[in-house]
């Protein structure tokens, strides 16, 4: 039906314009004279250009897209070019050149920045380059372009749309963390991690063929040197907490700063060289049991860059990840709603945990609700510490988050 009404519009206009030209013709014809000649030769090159364009191809024209910043975080800038290019050199005039946008999003951040219009002329390319400011969190698609054209008076509008998909993924913003290791203690006793979670860089032992995730620094060069073989070194291990942290994924207006959060202690707790789990509730939920390469890492940013609040019928955490984070030692839950019945969830799937800390994220200068102040207390008296938080406190988040 919506491609009918186009084929109806397109050639309506058509019809209008041969209206006008044979009634220009008629009433020259009729009235004579050198008045009523005139005016029909004077609109004559309008009319036959109108029908030109008519008839002009406009699925020949082509189009180049290139992401001048494939990497953006959130509320940083994107900088694209579009390259527009055309084999016949037929003189357009105004032509409107618009980027399709698939996520209504960013056209309220653009407001109206994704059309421009050019002059054609006779040239065959036309280069534009554009900016978004403040990119929104998320994967964002370029579904492609549309070319509209139009003659001198509007008589005859074409449009084209060029399929050319690219997608924007722009990562959560990342805070410098001050990160403390929670419960750090050698291997001693019965209670042991499985995981090597933090290697002491200063006590070599031996050497080992190189597997992919093993860190520059760990490759034994005078190895290389003599074998043409990448061989890493091997540390003494040091066996510290298996680090989960847990990110509720219900609703809330600190959402954008909760995964900023996460993303922020991640990266931090991966260069500190500490083992680290990373789950996330809701609708899109998804466990990484243990992150330590930059490979790892990179794919916990593909996930937080695309994550969006669940519905609350599924932000609670089943029985299914007790076998995957049975031995997690110390938990960091980030939430805006510490209440017990989500709180109680999350302890029974990791019941192995020595210590749970609640980073419950806040609004600056926000008064702290009643509700929100009852599940706190509640919380703390059931052995769970709770730390509330705002952006700026980001990078002092761990201090005194230290558990004997």
């Amino acid at each position: 039906m919506k491609r009918f009404r186009k084929l109806l519009s397109i050639w309506g206009r058509l019809v209008f314009v041969l209206f006008i030209l044979v009634s220009a013709f008629v009433f020259a014809m009729f009235q004579g004279g050198y008045v009523s000649w005139a005016i029909f030769y004077a609109i004559l090159p309008f009319i036959l250009y109108s029908l030109f364009l008519f008839l002009y191809p406009l699925r020949t024209v082509t189009a180049e897209r290139i992401i001048r910043t494939p990497s953006v975080e959130n509320g940083g800038k994107l900088v694209v070019s579009l390259t527009v290019k055309r084999d016949f050199p037929f003189p357009l005039l105004y032509t409107v050149i618009s980027e399709k946008w698939s996520d209504e999003e960013i056209l309220l951040v653009t407001k109206g920045a994704m059309n421009k219009l050019f002059v054609f002329g006779f040239q065959k390319k036309e280069e534009w380059q554009y900016e978004i400011e403040r990119m929104p969190r998320g994967e964002h698609v370029l579904e492609g372009v549309e070319i509209e054209v139009s003659d001198f008076f509007g008589w005859i509008r074409k449009k084209h749309f060029i399929p050319l998909k690219n997608t924007v993924l722009v990562y959560p913003k990342m805070t410098d963390i001050h990160y403390v290791p929670i419960d750090t203690q050698y291997d001693l006793g019965s209670m042991i991690s499985p995981y090597n979670v933090v290697k002491d860089t200063t006590m070599a032992t031996g050497v080992r063929d190189y597997q992919s995730g093993d860190r520059v620094s760990w490759i034994h060069w005078k190895s290389f040197a003599r074998t043409q073989t990448l061989m890493t070194k091997e540390f003494e291990d040091r066996r510290s907490q298996d680090l989960l942290v847990i990110f509720d994924g219900r609703p809330s207006e600190t959402f954008e700063e909760q995964v900023e959060l996460a993303a922020s202690i991640l990266k931090e707790a991966t260069n500190d060289q500490a083992g680290i789990g990373f789950l996330t509730t809701g609708t899109e939920s998804a466990t990484f049991p243990y992150i330590q390469s930059e490979e790892q890492f990179r794919k916990v940013l593909i996930h937080l860059a695309k994550i969006k609040p669940s519905d609350e019928s599924t932000a609670f955490m089943s029985n299914d990840y007790r076998n995957e984070f049975s031995q997690s030692g110390s938990v960091i839950l980030i939430t805006a709603h510490p209440d017990w019945a989500f709180l109680e969830s999350v302890i029974g799937n990791v019941t192995n945990a020595r210590s749970i800390t609640c980073f419950t994220v806040v609004k600056k200068d926000a008064p702290v609700k009643n509700m929100l102040a009852e599940d706190i207390r509640l919380a703390k008296s059931k052995g769970i510490s709770v730390h509330t938080l705002t952006k700026e406190q980001f990078p002092t988040a761990f201090k005194g988050v230290i558990h004997a």
